[in-house]
């Protein structure tokens, strides 16, 4: 394996933000927990099929499956976002084109973070809705969740492949 450059790229405002929201709505689902436990059935839905109709029960101490799933995911890819230069990237990285090419990546992780603890927020509040009685998940949800993180993954790596002899 080659070395590639460590470089420190301050984060750019959006990074910031998109950080910043991840981890309210993280704490928005812990909330969530707190404040429905007492009124949640012993009994609430745990799967959906592909109509976004529950057909899967679990005991009520599964409301903190997402939340924990959510915390732990959002910890792995913060870490993972502070060390671009030991990504796999689609071009060859040379001191010339790392500044963009790690931009781009960590702004990638970012988004990804972001995108990953926002379908899981809006799976808990759906989770909780149904436990009361709510409509489902309806089947539009996932569809739109995964079309927007591949997208992210797509149009990133497009973006590292324009980078490739870019300097700096």
């Amino acid at each position: 394996m080659s070395e590639r450059p460590v470089l420190k790229i301050p984060k750019t405002r959006l990074e910031k933000v998109l950080e910043v929201v991840s981890v309210m709505l993280i704490g928005f689902m812990f909330f969530q927990v707190f404040f429905y436990w007492s009124g949640l059935p012993n009994r609430i839905p745990i799967h959906f099929n592909a109509r976004g109709e529950a057909d899967g029960w679990g005991g009520k101490e599964s409301i903190l499956v997402l939340p924990i799933i959510g915390l732990f995911l959002f910890k792995i890819m913060f870490f993972l976002s502070k060390a671009p230069h030991i990504y796999n990237y689609p071009v060859k990285v040379t001191e010339e084109n790392a500044p963009k090419l790690y931009l781009e990546a960590r702004r990638m992780m970012i988004l990804l973070n972001f995108e990953s603890t926002l379908l899981l927020t809006s799976l808990h509040w759906e989770t909780v809705r149904s436990a009361f009685g709510k409509d489902g998940l309806g089947a539009w949800g996932l569809p739109v969740f995964l079309l927007l993180i591949f997208g992210t993954m797509a149009i990133s790596i497009f973006r590292m492949f324009r980078l490739r002899k870019v300097a700096p």
